[in-house]
């Protein structure tokens, strides 16, 4: 006795491929692209963001202070001290001074 395969007679759909993790679908209708103005390097972004209100205070000649830069982001004192730590990751330079009153100040350091 001879097996048969049940579904021999039934019609099978066609379906599309499935795409893998690095595929993109191709949409029915192309997308436009908006032409993005060119942006100059001297211009100033948008809006001010924490990390650049942090670097504006580094850059002072006499730095900031851990509470001014608390101040300036609304953060916490361990996430003001990771944002330098990720300054120091990116290769600037940190200096780390005592002003007279024993008070820690932060700064860039001039770039030769």
């Amino acid at each position: 006795m001879t097996k048969t395969n049940k579904k021999a007679g039934t019609k099978t759909a066609t379906r599309r491929p499935r795409k893998s993790a690095g595929q993109r679908v191709a949409s029915r209708k192309p997308r436009k692209q908006a032409a993005a103005p060119a942006a100059s390097p001297s211009a100033t972004p948008a809006r001010q963001t924490k990390k650049g209100s942090i670097l504006a205070l580094l850059q002072r000649p006499k730095g900031a202070a851990i509470g001014e830069l608390i101040e300036a982001t609304g953060w916490q004192v361990h996430s003001v001290r990771a944002a330098l730590t990720g300054l120091r990751k990116e290769g600037k330079e940190l200096v780390r001074d005592k002003n007279e009153a024993g008070v820690t100040l932060y700064r860039i350091a001039e770039e030769r």
